[in-house]
């Protein structure tokens, strides 16, 4: 029956028998063989923990390999180093069948896994090599979903080491990258953008960088990173090798806020790369900074502008005109805002935001709108007895009271003008013609005034209708003249000499044209034959 042996790696070449209590066998009575490979495999584990710095193996004691059952010669393999355990070796779905496939690292064919198919191939000490992601496909795809198995097979290929992390501030190699690696919208020739160079080239520093697996001109996988902060963004392309890589190198995802990019000015522009993981920019003169201003980063042109909002509703509409505040200030607001917010003051003939208070003064025939603060200025008066704001030209002070009043509503009274609180009382003697004389004196005055107003407008409406008759007669004269003319000429030709109108020299007129055109036609001369 075979026994096994825990061997040390005495020197470069030489691995040297050890005992349970990790001295150089033999050693007195100190154990150093062991009857079964679990029993063994249990003692290294022991060692392993005395001196974690040490290799050790399990072999079998004096006899070959071959002279075991194929289990325990797969198991050898794995504890002398012969076999490299895959990423998914501890999983519990896959130790359930690890003594069936002893599933390990080629070491035939880079890349790739091998396993033992069935014990009669592994009597034959034969196993079969597969691409790791068929192998759990096949027989793993009830534990395990397309993305799991995606990323074992990543966190076998950076076991493997197949894929170098490289991380660039090139421009020119951020550049190619971007054009020959996975798709975006960024991974587009520098011609297929409105900028002047390829907006990716803003990455190159100080503070971003791109983070890419494979060549520089077809690279698997990128993201824009910040390596001073290890934070890395968005990736495209193979997602989980370029992850794994990146977290092994220390880097955790996140994003660009406060990171400075590349001011390249383009025109009133700039030339900026839609940014995944960032807001809006802002220029402090030397770079952009991602998160700090209003220069748009998610444009797919190349070119990123500082919109304009609208101070009132925060729209990115286009400016349409300044609007004003009773404190002199004033802002510009997009055209909806100024239609539907706005009151035009008439006095300062500015539009004003409806926030502010507005009088209504009236004229006579007509009414103003004028900010509060300055409908004095506008030269308007307020009247209490009418509770409304007029022009100063339709009121006059009252003589008894000194307050404002509509003229209407004041009344002459011995040179003053009063209001009907100012008259003076009505008379209170008994002659019927002298009481209350003021007060009809001025209603007969008001009254006067209604009947000339009425017969200025019945004159007025007189004038009007002259004015029309007028401009009529103007109209019709030239015609009735140019009548009169032709009537006049075709008297005068009937008055010619007969036989005048046939002269070559003599003009004709209407007349004499109907006259030759009613003449009898001569009567035929009579025929010889018949004569």
């Amino acid at each position: 029956m075979a026994q096994f042996q825990i061997l040390y790696l005495y020197s470069d070449t030489e691995w040297r028998p050890i005992t349970i209590e990790c001295c150089p066998a033999p050693t007195g009575d100190q154990q150093y063989f062991w009857s079964s490979f679990e029993e063994a495999e249990a003692a290294r584990q022991e060692l392993l923990k005395r001196a974690p710095d040490t290799r050790f193996r399990i072999v079998v004691a004096g006899a070959e390999i071959g002279d075991v059952d194929w289990q325990t010669r797969e198991k050898l393999r794995f504890a002398d180093g012969t076999y490299s355990t895959t990423p998914w070796h501890d999983e519990p779905w896959y130790q359930a069948r690890h003594d069936e496939h002893f599933c390990h690292v080629s070491t035939e064919q880079a890349g790739k896994i091998a396993f033992t198919e069935n014990a009669a191939k592994a009597q034959l000490d034969r196993q079969l090599v597969m691409s790791p992601g068929r192998y759990l496909h096949r027989y793993f795809s009830g534990h395990l979903d397309n993305d799991a198995i995606e990323g074992w097979c990543a966190r076998l290929s950076v076991q493997l080491a197949e894929d170098t992390l490289k991380i660039t501030q090139d421009a020119d190699e951020i550049e190619d990258v971007y054009v020959g690696g996975p798709s975006s919208c960024m991974a587009h020739g520098a011609d297929e953008f409105d900028s002047s160079c390829h907006p990716t080239r803003a990455y190159a520093g100080p503070d971003t960088a791109l983070a890419y697996i494979g060549t520089r001109a077809d690279a698997k996988a990128r993201s824009v990173v910040w390596p001073s902060r290890k934070i890395y963004t968005t990736i495209y392309g193979d997602v989980s090798r370029l992850k794994l890589l990146l977290e092994n190198a220390g880097y955790t995802e996140g994003g660009l806020n406060g990171a400075r990019i590349r001011r390249i000015e383009d025109g009133d522009r700039f030339v900026v790369p839609y940014i995944d993981a960032g807001d809006d920019l802002g220029d402090d003169g030397d770079y952009l900074v991602i998160g700090r201003g209003p220069i748009s980063s998610e444009s797919t042109n190349g070119l990123g502008h500082c919109p304009w909002y609208c101070p009132r509703c925060d729209s990115d509409e286009s400016p349409y005109s300044d609007v004003h505040f009773a404190d002199g200030s004033s802002e510009e607001w997009c055209f909806n805002c100024y239609e539907n917010h706005t009151t035009y003051c008439e006095h300062n003939q500015r539009s004003y935001s409806d926030v502010e208070t507005f009088v209504t003064v009236h004229a006579n025939r007509d009414t103003y709108t004028v900010l509060e603060e300055d409908v004095r200025g506008f030269g308007a008066v307020y009247l209490e007895g009418r509770g409304e704001w007029w022009v100063s030209s339709c009121c006059r002070l009252c003589d008894g009271s000194g307050e404002w009043f509509h003229i209407d509503d004041l009344a002459e009274y011995h040179g003053e003008w009063l209001s009907e609180d100012e008259l003076p009382q009505p008379f209170d003697d008994d002659d019927a013609s002298l009481a209350n004389a003021h007060v009809l004196a001025f209603h007969q005055f008001r009254d006067e005034m209604a009947a000339i107003s009425s017969e200025i407008s019945r004159w007025e409406a007189v004038g009007a209708r002259a004015r029309e008759e007028r401009l009529r007669r103007e109209v019709e004269e030239p015609e009735r003249v140019r009548l009169e003319t032709l009537r006049h000429d075709a008297r005068d030709a009937n008055d010619l000499p007969y036989g005048q109108e046939d002269c070559p020299d003599t003009p004709r007129s209407p007349a004499n044209l109907i006259s030759a055109t009613a003449m009898p036609a001569p009567a035929e001369t009579a025929s010889h034959a018949g004569v």
